[in-house]
Parts: C-alpha cells; sequence; structure tokens
C-alpha cells in the first residue's frame, strides 16, 4: 500500500471524527423520539415525489456517460450505458473513492463492450467535470444574484466577498469556454494519457446536464423538508452544493456525517428536528434504496458475465 493511500486514508479518517463531534455538538439538545415523530409526519405524497426526483436525478447522471463515450468516440447501447453510470455513481456515492469503487464498476461493465481502460478512464474524467461545470456554474450564479444569503453557522460572509467570489467562479468558467472554442476538440496530453476535449457545444451540454442533476437531486431533498417554501430552495440548494463539494473533497464515504453538518449549518431557518428528519429519508431515498438496487444489478450483470465465459470455453 502506498504512502499516498494510507496518508489519504488517514485524512479520510480524521475528517469523519471531526464531522462526527461537530454533528454531535449541533445535535446537541435534539431528542431522537422527537427526530422518529418527525420522519414518520414525513407526508407520504413528499416520500413518493422524492422517489421520482431520485430516479430523474440518476437518469439524468446516464447522460453523463453517454456525453463521454461521444467524446471517445465509442457506440454503446444506452442500457448498458445506464447501468454502468447507475452503478458507478450509486457506488461512488455511498462508499467514496470515485475513481476506485465508481471505475471499477464502469470498466467491469464498459469492458465487456470494448472499452479499453484508457477511455474509461476519459469516460471518468467528462463525467467529474461535467459535475463541477454544475456545481461551480450554480455557486457561481448563486453567490452573485442571491447576496443576502443566510450565513453557513455563525459565519456570516460579507456579501462583497460573496459577490466577487460568485464572479470569479464565472469569470473562470467563461475562460474555460473561451479555450475550448480557440482549441476546437483538440487532444492535450497529461503525464502519459492523451485526452480529447470537448467542443464549446458539447461543453454546454455538460454545464445543462450538469446543473440539471444537481438542481434535480436538490429536490429530492427540498421536498422531504415540512412545508417547503420555494422561497426556501436557494438555500437549499447552496446548502446542498457546498455540502456535496465537502463530501467529495475529503472522500467521505456517502459524505457520511460531512454532508449532515453542513446542511445543518447551512439552514439554521429550518426546524433541526424536522431538517435531521428530512436529512435521514434523504439518505434512504436518495442513497441506500439505490445502493440495494445497484448492488443487485451489478451481481447480475457479473454473473451473466460469469455464465458467458463459462459457455464459451
Amino acid at each position: 500500500m502506498s504512502f499516498r493511500t494510507i496518508s489519504v486514508a488517514l485524512a479520510t479518517v480524521a475528517v469523519l471524527a471531526v464531522s462526527g463531534i461537530a454533528l454531535h455538538h449541533l445535535l446537541e439538545g435534539l431528542a431522537w423520539h422527537d427526530v422518529k415523530l418527525a420522519v414518520r409526519a414525513i407526508p407520504s405524497g413528499a416520500i413518493a415525489a422524492a422517489g421520482i426526483l431520485t430516479a430523474a436525478s440518476y437518469f439524468i447522471l446516464t447522460g453523463f456517460d453517454v456525453l463521454a463515450l461521444r467524446l471517445v468516440g465509442r457506440r454503446v447501447p444506452y442500457g448498458t450505458v445506464a447501468l454502468a453510470a447507475f452503478t458507478s455513481y450509486i457506488f461512488s456515492h455511498n462508499f467514496g473513492f470515485a475513481a476506485l469503487t465508481g471505475g471499477a464498476a464502469r470498466y467491469r461493465i464498459y469492458g465487456r463492450h470494448g472499452v479499453p481502460l484508457g477511455d474509461v478512464g476519459q469516460i471518468m474524467i467528462v463525467a467529474g467535470v461535467t459535475f463541477w461545470l454544475g456545481a461551480f456554474l450554480l455557486l457561481g450564479l448563486a453567490f452573485v444574484i442571491l447576496p443576502d444569503l443566510p450565513p453557513v453557522g455563525d459565519h456570516a460572509v460579507p456579501p462583497a466577498f460573496q459577490t466577487a467570489t460568485g464572479l470569479t467562479a464565472l469569470a473562470l468558467l467563461a475562460g474555460y469556454m473561451v479555450a475550448l472554442a480557440l482549441l476546437k476538440g483538440r487532444a492535450v496530453r497529461v503525464w502519459r494519457w492523451q485526452i480529447r476535449l470537448p467542443t464549446w457545444r458539447m461543453a454546454i451540454a455538460q454545464f445543462a446536464l450538469g446543473t440539471l442533476d444537481l438542481l434535480t437531486a436538490t429536490a429530492v431533498l427540498f421536498v422531504l423538508l415540512p412545508a417547503p417554501d420555494l422561497a426556501l430552495y436557494p438555500a437549499v440548494l447552496v446548502g446542498y452544493l457546498l455540502a456535496i463539494i465537502s463530501s467529495l473533497l475529503v472522500h467521505a464515504p456517502g459524505g457520511l456525517g460531512v454532508f449532515e453538518v453542513v446542511m445543518i449549518a447551512a439552514l439554521p431557518q429550518v426546524d433541526r428536528t424536522a431538517l435531521v428528519a428530512a436529512l435521514l429519508t434523504f439518505r434512504l431515498v436518495y442513497y441506500l434504496i439505490p445502493l440495494a438496487a445497484g448492488l443487485l444489478l451489478f451481481v447480475g450483470h457479473e454473473a451473466i458475465a460469469l455464465r458467458d465465459a463459462r459457455a464459451a470455453t
């Protein structure tokens, strides 16, 4: 095991420990009996809506892979793309370390259709860039358009700094688009890898898919809140973006603890008991139920692959 792997693992454990302490502090004085009652009080219609939005979010995520396959010039049936995308995203969402967990699922499935390891790596890069483009576009717009966002915890961000941060993010994204327009889809070498850049038209599709997925995923949590008011959605969106980005940066499995800490700190105006109930239900609907389905689908795929391999010998 390399020093880098050990360092990342230790850092992840440390972050989870700190998140656990912070979560304990934020939930101090909360009665778990009240949380259970709040979970039961979530309307069945809201849970059904969350389920539909979850399905929509994962459907949009398959578009990330469709776009990436088009960029690397590989034709794969959509059913296979959907299986590879869904299992890889659900594994990386729940277990963290996307390059290892999601990458392994993609390679096992795409490999059977003649997609080499190098192209699988590029597919992962394109999909990852699609997410980050959507995240930074939404954050940049929110920081510019909504200067009166509530403070995260006890720390209020000066509106001028928030606006400057948003404008910087948008300027960087604009610079990225200009660079793509000038490079016209050429390939660039990164270490030993030859990576083909998207055209500016394809980048627009990335922006659209990335933002649509994040807006939909945020809506899953939003509909689970008590009497959700559309005026609250922007704050929920910014909190969700900060929470999911924090979870990805620290490789916390499923963002466990990290996601909840950021969301609770970002939504002080929401009743804490109801918010914790919504977060628990969100984790069940958006993470755990799809994980069970993804595991069944992946095991089924591997069983069929094993059967075919035996039949060929």
